[in-house]
C-alpha cells in the first residue's frame, strides 16, 4: 500500500539526513502517513498524504499495518538507511514505535566553580565527599575534611568551589547519573 511513499523517498537525495520519522495520521475516510526526516528538514507527503488504508479497520491495525510495510522497506533499502541513527513510526499525537533507535550518549557535563555557587556549605562538603578525584582527596583530605564548610566566608568556600571543579572525578559522576 505505501509505494508511492516509497517511490517519493527514492527520487530525493536523503543520504545527507540522520534520521526519519514516518507519521501517521487518522483523517476523515483514511489513516494517512508523511515522512519527516531531521525534524522537518525534509518533509514528504505533508501536502499531499499518502494513505495506508481506509478507515474500516481500528488506528491500532493500521499502525501496524504501516509498521511492517516499513520495516519491510527498510530492510529491503539496508544501504540507503545505513547511516541512519534513528528510524521511526507513530500517530503525530501518540507514542513511537522505533525500527532503528539511536544509542542516545549523554552529553558530557564538565563543571566550573560557578556551577557549585548555589550549593549550601554542607553539600558542597558532600559533593566533595564523593566526587573529588582520588588523587586529590588523597592530597588534601586533611586539609578539608575537618573544616566546617558553615563557618567558611564566601572567599573560602569559592576556593573550595574551584578547588572540587578542578580535581572532580567525571567517571564517578556518570556512574551515579
Amino acid at each position: 500500500m505505501l509505494e508511492s511513499l516509497f517511490e517519493a523517498i527514492g527520487k530525493e537525495d536523503i543520504s545527507r539526513y540522520s534520521s526519519v520519522l514516518f507519521n501517521i495520521y487518522e483523517d476523515k475516510d483514511a489513516y494517512t502517513i508523511e515522512a519527516c526526516f531531521d525534524d522537518d528538514a525534509l518533509v514528504i507527503g505533508r501536502d499531499k498524504p499518502f494513505v495506508i488504508c481506509g478507515k474500516e479497520i481500528s488506528w491500532d491495525k493500521a499502525e501496524k499495518k504501516a509498521g511492517k510495510e516499513l520495516t519491510g522497506y527498510i530492510k529491503s533499502s539496508r544501504e540507503k538507511y545505513k547511516g541512519f541513527s534513528s528510524i521511526a513510526y507513530g500517530f503525530v499525537e501518540g507514542d513511537l514505535n522505533y525500527i532503528r533507535s539511536s544509542d542516545k550518549k549523554t552529553e558530557k557535563v564538565l563543571f566550573t566553580a560557578e556551577d557549585f555557587k548555589d550549593l549550601p556549605p554542607a553539600k558542597l562538603k558532600a559533593w566533595m565527599t564523593v566526587y573529588l578525584t582520588d588523587e586529590a582527596t588523597k592530597q588534601s583530605w586533611k586539609e578539608w575534611f575537618k573544616v566546617r564548610f558553615e563557618d567558611l566566608p564566601e572567599d573560602k568556600l569559592d576556593y573550595w568551589r574551584a578547588f572540587l571543579a578542578d580535581n572532580f572525578n567525571y567517571e564517578k559522576y556518570d556512574q551515579n547519573r
